[in-house]
């Protein structure tokens, strides 16, 4: 039983990614939204970056792929339809600072240079 419990501990332990200050960053999962010009029979690159939301450091993590040289983020709220951030970041990494989002929940749409985008969800409280 005990060995079941360690195994389960660590299990998650694992699944969790630790930034350098300690502090726990949960991955926000993306979905492709579209295809800009409509058709999908044209090859994409593998663009689909990993984001993260860091809700101690108020930062949100893009991981891109290399793919991509950039990606345009936008950060709108869910209940009001305003969109907070606008702005474009690094196609392999880059941060984004949301301390200045009010509470609330999010949706994030990343456009790479390419005929795709996605979005996904995150909430600050």
């Amino acid at each position: 039983m005990k060995r079941l419990l360690l195994f389960t501990f660590l299990s998650i332990l694992m699944c969790v990614d630790i930034n350098a200050d300690g502090s726990a960053a949960a991955q926000i999962n993306l979905q492709k939204k579209k295809v800009k010009d409509g058709h999908f029979d044209q090859p994409i690159p593998d663009v689909e970056p990993e984001v993260y939301y860091d809700n101690d450091a108020h930062e949100l993590t893009i991981v891109g792929t290399g793919f991509a040289s950039y990606y345009d983020v936008e950060i709108m709220s869910v209940t009001t339809s305003t969109v907070y951030i606008s702005t474009r970041v690094d196609g392999s990494y880059d941060t984004i600072d949301v301390s200045s989002l009010p509470d609330d929940n999010y949706v994030i749409t990343l456009d790479p240079p390419v005929n795709i985008s996605f979005e996904g969800y995150f909430s600050i409280y």
